[in-house]
Parts: structure tokens; sequence; C-alpha cells
């Protein structure tokens, strides 16, 4: 299996974490059973080939397996699959290095990448990625005790290290919550991870994935600036090219669905390259709350915008699929006789589905960019409405998006008015039939 270890955060190369684990450890005089292990060893560490390797080193178990140098010769193992490409085995060998040590760092510095990196959400994997998580944090700050320190190693570096090595243990705690679905355990861990590497664009796309499942209104600005953060910052720990393109066009659309239009979002993205973490009382004024301030003015203005701001403001709440089930589904909205004066909304096509024999149009409401409602017909349309075409329409809702808000209408033709009249086909010319000659 291929894989690569995909961090976005500094860390510690293998080979140096190696050196400070020799320079940190106590102090235990180790000897060779004899000259042959001695040996063996020796050859060990001079083969290239890793698959030549793994053979040699098995060899070494089999012969000596209470060696002194047990946990020396598991790491080496760990190490050849590395160069092997094979993170799985290189997992279980990590896993029989803390086996071996309980302390060990290297161990569960390997075994807290790789449970992130494979990407197994078994309940196995999950339970045993937080326990090495949490006997990282444990172990960090004994192997980077002050005083076992390398004179060589300056103490501003050493700190560092440590930092580095608790923030990827909070790390992987977090990938291991947002997996189960604790999104507030997730987002606890993610901020502590970009208080110590706020470059983390991944950790940021992640946090804002965490605050967005918790479906907590009060929270979906923070959610929004984690994923401009993530989409929009660049250099160290940034996304890869395609990732964050694509990640853009989500936070524009979602901003715009959120806000009304793209006015802030130019400073919203220039505030997350200075900071990866919202300032305290941190709001964006979603355009809900715009309207809810002209509530009264828009009863007397714009009666059927004040009756959908009123649903809105219903499934944004906390009882917002309560309030659908009960209310919305299957019924007529607004119903025949009106409601409020209403009996038409009026809004917007901001797009059709799919391309070319669409059943479906996505109209905004609250505004012209806004997708908050998919018209379902059951045949496709007869022309496709172009973007920004007026249209309005009642029907019967028949499903709501709790992630989204997106509310689903299924209509008949006759209950959307403004849609363009199917383009009539034209009739092919029929060519006069010619008569046969006469025969002569």
């Amino acid at each position: 299996m291929q894989f690569s270890f995909k961090c976005a955060f500094a860390v510690v190369a293998l080979g140096s974490l190696a050196t400070l684990a020799v320079a940190a450890q106590d102090q235990k005089k180790q000897e060779w059973k004899d000259r042959a292990e001695y040996d063996l060893n020796d050859s060990i560490r001079k083969e290239q080939n890793p698959t030549t390797k793994l053979q040699l080193l098995k060899t070494w178990k089999e012969k000596y397996p209470t060696s002194d140098f047990k946990v020396d010769r598991q790491l080496q193992v760990m190490d050849a699959y590395r160069a092997l490409g094979n993170g799985k085995e290189m997992l279980a060998a990590a896993k029989e290095v803390i086996d071996l040590d309980p302390k060990n760092v290297q161990g569960y510095y390997w075994a807290n990448l790789l449970t992130v990196s494979l990407l197994d959400k078994s309940p196995e994997a999950l339970a045993a990625g937080e326990k090495y998580a949490k006997g990282l944090i444990e172990a960090a700050p004994d192997f980077f005790d002050p005083a076992k320190k390398p004179p060589a190693v300056a103490e501003d570096a050493w700190k560092k290290e440590r930092s580095n090595m608790e923030t990827i243990g909070h790390r992987t705690l977090g990938w291991v919550a947002l997996q189960k679905k604790q999104n507030e355990d997730a987002e606890k861990e993610f901020v502590t991870v970009l208080q110590g590497n706020p470059n983390d664009a991944e950790v940021s796309l992640w946090t804002g994935t965490a605050i967005a499942g918790q479906r907590k209104p009060e929270k979906q600005s923070a959610a929004l600036y984690h994923f401009v953060h993530a989409a929009y910052h660049d250099g160290q720990g940034a996304l890869a090219d395609a990732a964050r393109k694509s990640l853009q066009a989500y936070v524009e659309k979602t901003y715009i669905n959120f806000h009304g239009d793209k006015s802030g979002l130019d400073a919203l993205i220039e505030a997350t390259k200075k900071d990866a973490i919202p300032p305290a009382g941190f709001h964006i004024e979603s355009k809900d709350e715009i309207l809810a301030k002209q509530e009264e003015e828009l009863k007397k203005t714009n009666p059927q915008l004040a009756l959908w701001v009123k649903i809105k403001g219903e499934l944004n709440g906390a009882n917002a699929q309560a309030y659908f089930d009960s209310s919305l589904k299957g019924a007529a909205v607004p119903p025949p006789e009106g409601i409020e004066g209403v009996k038409k909304f009026k809004g917007w096509v901001v797009g059709t589905a799919p391309e070319k024999k669409p059943t479906s149009v996505i109209v905004g409401i609250s505004g012209k960019e806004m997708s908050e409602v998919t018209l379902k017909f059951e045949k496709p349309l007869g022309a496709i409405p172009d973007k920004g075409l007026e249209v309005e329409f009642s029907g019967a809702p028949s499903a709501f998006d709790l992630d989204t808000k997106m509310l689903t209408f299924d209509v008949e033709p006759d209950d959307v008015s403004g849609l363009p009249k199917p383009v009539a086909p034209v009739k092919k010319a029929v060519a006069p039939v010619k008569k046969a000659a006469p025969k002569k």
C-alpha cells in the first residue's frame, strides 16, 4: 500500500528524533549476547535493501528474542517498512515499539501520524489512535525534560520539539473525535493545535467541519472563519492547490448563502491570514438576521419576504427538523387561500439540475445569489431558465437538509410562474415526391 505522510506542521524528522531519543533516554547498559549478535546487527545496518533488511531483522528476532537491543531492533523494522511505503505494517511495528517501551516517543510519533494518514475509521483503529495520542502527550514532558536536553541542542529548540510532539497528539485526538462525530471535543482539540501551529490549514478545515456539525446557529460565523482560513492560507501548511481551489468555491457559495452577498468576504480573508483563530466575539451578520431586523417593515412593504423570513427563522432554530416535519412537510405552502396575504413566494433562479434536461430549479428568496429552495418537477423542463430570472411559486415541501438549510418543494408547472415557455420543435420540411417519368 503506497501512502504519503501528510503533515501540515513542522515535525522532527525520523533521523533527528532517533538521535534525540538516544541522547535523552535513561543511560542503561546494553550488551550483546555474543559476537554473532553484534555481527548480525552490523550487517543489518549496512544493508540498503529494505526487504532484505526485514528478513535479517526477522532472523535476529528469532535467534535473540530477549536481546538488550530489542527496542532498537523494532525501530529498524518500523523504518524498513517506512522505506517500502507500507503504512499498515509500519503502524503495526510502531505499536510493537510502544509495547516494548511504553514511553518511547518515537513509536508514539509514528503511530499518531499513521493513525491519520491511513484513514482507518474502524472502532478498533480509532480507539488505538486515541490511546497513542494520549500516550504521546503524556510521554513528551518526561522525554523533553530540561535535564535530559543534549548539550548540542538549544533550549528553545528543545521546548519547541516538545510542543510539536504534544501538538501531534492533540491533532490525532481531534481527528478521532471528528470521525466519532464528537464535534465539540474535536473543536477543542483542533483549536489547541492551531494555537501551537496556525499554519495547519487541514486542521482549520477540520475545525470548520466540527463546528458546522454542531448545528448551532450562533457558532456558524466561527465555522466560516475556519473554512476561509483553510481555503486561502498559502505557504507552509497550505492545502494542495486543487483542494484550495475547490474549497474556495465552496466558501464563496457558503458565505453568500449565509450573508446574502459577497460583501465583507475580502476583509474576512485578510483577517484569517493574520490569525488562524477567530477573535473573541467574532460574528458575521447573516442575511436572516438582517431581514429579521426589518420584519415589521417587511410585513407592510414585502409580505411574501416577511413570511419567508418567519419560516427561515424556524428552520434555523434548534427544533428545525421537528418544525419541518409537523408544519411544512407535505403541506401546501403558501396554502391556496393564502397566509398573511401571501399566496406565492417570489425569488430568483440561481441554478438548475441536471444541466441539459433539468428537473430541479434552485431559487433564492432572501437574495438573488442565495441557494435556499429547490423546486422539484416530476418531468424535465421544456426550456432552461436563465440565472437571475424572477419567478413566483407555491408547492408542497418534501425535504429539508438540516446542514445546508435547503428546502425542497415538489411543484407542478402551474405552481410556478415566470419560467420560459418550451420551445416548439422545428418541423422538418418534407421533400415533394417525384413522379416517375412515363415509359416511352
